[in-house]
Order: C-alpha cells, then sequence, then structure tokens
C-alpha cells in the first residue's frame, strides 16, 4: 500500500510454533472430531503483483479459510484513469485461480495521489460521479465481486485538503457502494490504524463515515515501528487490541477485519567500530519466509517477546566503501505464525469479519495450519 516495500525462524522454531497452534487453536472434542468441521472462511488478503505465484499457492492451497482475496493490481492515477499494473497474462491467472478456488475476487484499486490531488477530484460531484464509474468499469468488464479502496497518500498534504477529504471521501465510497450493490458487488475500504477518535495520525480517515458507507473495512493494524522510525514490533497485541476495540465502537464489528502483518524489520542499531556510511543506517524489510531463512543463515534463534507478539534478534555486520569498514549491530522485528496466534481471537473477542493478510506469499512456516484449526473453532462458535 503505498507500494509498501514490506509493500515494500527457524526449526527447531517452525515446528515447535506449528505444534503450539495446533494445540492451541484446536477445537475442543480431539483432533479427529475438530478435523472434520468445514472451517468457517474468515481471512482475506493482498496477493501482490510483485509475487503472483506465491500468493496464488497461498489462496489455492488454503481456499477453505478464505472468504475473499484482493488482487493488489490496480492503480488510480487521475479521475477517470486506473491502471493495470500487472500483465495481462498475469492478471488473467490471478482471476482463474480465485475463480477455481471458489473465492471471491475483490481487488485493490491503490493510489500515490497526494491530499491536494485526491480533494481536487471530491470537491467536484461530477469528479467524483467520473471516479466512481471508472471503478465500476473494473468490476463490468472483469466480472468482479467488488473492489477495494487503498488511497493511503491521501494523508499526506495540507489540513485544508485533508479535511476536504476526511469530510467528502465518505461520499465517494457511499456512491460506489450503491452502485456495486446493484450489481451484486461490494465495496471494501482499507485504512490505516487510529485508537481513539482524538488519535491524530491518519486523522484523514472518518471511521464511523467510511464503515457506514462501504461493506467492509480493512483495518492496517501494522506498521507500529515503521521503517523511519525506532526498531520495534511491527504489530503487538496490545496495539492491535486498542485499534480493534475503537474501530469496532463506531463501525458494524461484522465489517472489521484485522490487518496482520507477514513480514519484518531490520534496523541500525549502534556503531560498534570505524565510521559508516549512510547505507549502512538503512532500514531493510522482508517478508516472515525471508526472515526465516536469514535467521537460518546467521545461525540465530528468533527470541519471542510476549508483549509484543513478535519475534525478535540482533546481530553484528561489518560494511565496506571507499576503503572504508564499520562494524554496527543491527536488530530485528517480525511476526510470524506464533504471532497470528496470540491475535486471531481478537476476531472472538469483537465479533469481527476476520482478518487480512498483507501480504500473501509472504507469510511463514505454521501459518495455515494454525488458521484452519482457528477457522473449525469459528465454525464450531456459531
Amino acid at each position: 500500500m503505498l507500494k509498501r516495500v514490506l509493500r515494500p525462524i527457524a526449526m527447531p522454531v517452525a515446528a515447535f510454533v506449528a505444534l503450539c497452534l495446533a494445540v492451541t487453536l484446536a477445537p475442543v472434542g480431539g483432533a479427529s472430531a475438530g478435523s472434520q468441521v468445514k472451517p468457517k472462511r474468515f481471512v482475506t488478503g493482498w496477493l501482490p503483483y510483485w509475487n503472483t505465484d506465491g500468493a496464488i499457492r497461498s489462496v489455492k492451497n488454503n481456499a477453505s479459510v478464505f472468504d475473499d482475496a484482493s488482487p493488489f493490481v490496480f492503480n488510480t492515477l487521475a479521475t477517470r484513469r486506473i491502471d493495470l499494473e500487472i500483465s495481462a497474462d498475469s492478471w488473467r491467472k490471478m482471476r482463474s485461480a480465485l475463480r477455481t478456488s471458489g473465492v471471491d475476487n475483490i481487488p485493490t484499486v491503490a493510489t500515490d495521489m497526494s491530499a491536494a490531488d485526491f480533494a481536487w477530484i471530491l470537491r467536484s460531484a461530477d469528479r467524483r460521479t467520473a471516479h466512481v464509474r471508472a471503478l465500476v468499469s473494473l468490476v463490468d468488464r472483469y466480472n468482479l465481486d467488488g473492489i477495494d479502496l487503498d488511497y493511503e497518500s491521501i494523508n499526506f498534504g495540507s489540513s485544508t485538503d485533508k479535511n476536504t477529504i476526511r469530510e467528502k471521501y465518505p461520499l465517494l465510497v457511499r456512491q460506489l457502494n450503491e452502485r456495486l450493490n446493484k450489481l451484486g458487488a461490494v465495496t471494501s475500504v482499507t485504512v490505516a490504524s487510529r485508537t481513539s477518535t482524538k488519535d491524530p495520525n491518519w486523522w484523514v480517515f472518518d471511521y464511523r463515515a467510511l464503515g457506514a458507507a462501504a461493506d467492509r473495512i480493512r483495518l492496517m493494524t501494522y506498521d507500529f515501528s515503521w521503517s523511519g522510525g525506532p526498531a520495534g514490533p511491527i504489530a503487538p497485541k496490545w496495539w492491535v487490541r486498542d485499534v480493534a476495540a475503537y474501530a469496532s465502537s463506531v463501525i458494524e464489528p461484522s465489517k472489521i477485519s484485522l490487518g496482520m502483518p507477514a513480514y519484518g524489520r531490520d534496523w541500525y542499531h549502534h556503531t560498534i567500530s570505524g565510521k559508516c556510511s549512510s547505507a549502512a543506517k538503512n532500514t531493510i524489510s522482508r517478508t516472515t519466509r525471508q526472515m526465516n531463512a536469514f535467521a537460518r543463515n546467521l545461525g540465530k534463534t528468533p527470541e519471542w517477546r510476549e508483549r509484543q507478539s513478535s519475534q525478535t534478534f540482533t546481530y553484528t555486520r561489518t560494511y565496506r566503501s571507499d576503503g572504508r569498514s564499520c562494524k554496527v549491530q543491527r536488530v530485528v522485528w517480525f511476526d510470524d505464525a506464533r504471532s497470528l496466534e496470540a491475535k486471531v481471537p481478537l476476531v472472538e473477542q469483537y465479533s469481527l469479519r476476520g482478518i487480512a493478510i498483507w501480504a500473501l506469499g509472504n507469510e511463514g512456516a505454521g501459518t495455515w495450519s494454525g488458521l484452519t484449526s482457528y477457522g473449525r473453532q469459528l465454525a464450531r462458535s456459531r
């Protein structure tokens, strides 16, 4: 989302996590009885255009728990211009995979527009209508089950433009939803995380108004610690709980999917010796799958932190450039299957629709066995 680079453990650990998930999430009555229960479809997620094959495998191999899925393939450039950011063949492959898997196709439309650009569209009823028509045309053209709007860049700009967006974005969403519902399609809106009405972060998203206007809301409950800030957990449970509590108090809970990250970050911590170039201080994003391999290659065993519901480890690295060298300590935090185990119970606690994974194909060992077991638990509790 904003082209997240993200968008953008090992065993012994992977085997242990899978075992813990199976034991913790297995329905009462034993594995044999529980395995006969068809899991509730409570998962959605994004299929990034840069990892088509991996994302498709995640959906096809685990279709029983998917409610719908969102190819991350469209980009809004202007009022009437929405580009496909993937080859026609790859797009057909994604659509075919979802159709044959029995999973609804609700592709995501992202944008790089600034607040000023989007506010300009929203200030005119005619331009709003034109943009809605462009979105509806995608559903008509590709026989889609809906549209997911992931307009994150609109948060960046002047207060005047952001006020316009906060007021009028729900009007556009409501108009789109009315049109799509007539076609038997749904409108989803992806929003960044806020913990209260007074939270200054991402104020451009009016949770209450957008929740009333759309069929579904996806919460980006990740990036608590981001690439430009200090090292820390990506999505600690205590914070995710705060976002879920607030969102469910102003939006119908059955509309809400809770974001779950399948990635982590590697931050510069401090210089041990020498003088480092700026490159040594960059933050590196990796998928959960990559973090598992990275830890193994370093001979590191990640340490589980309960409050943060995350894995973490530190390591040293030597950088050489222009005849100089420096040694630094770096710190890694990432979510994995055990992180999911810790947080998916929030779905039941707040009566939510389910979870949304960023991004499919990135997840690590134990993810799907745990989610399938939890889906059966949800089915038994209905």
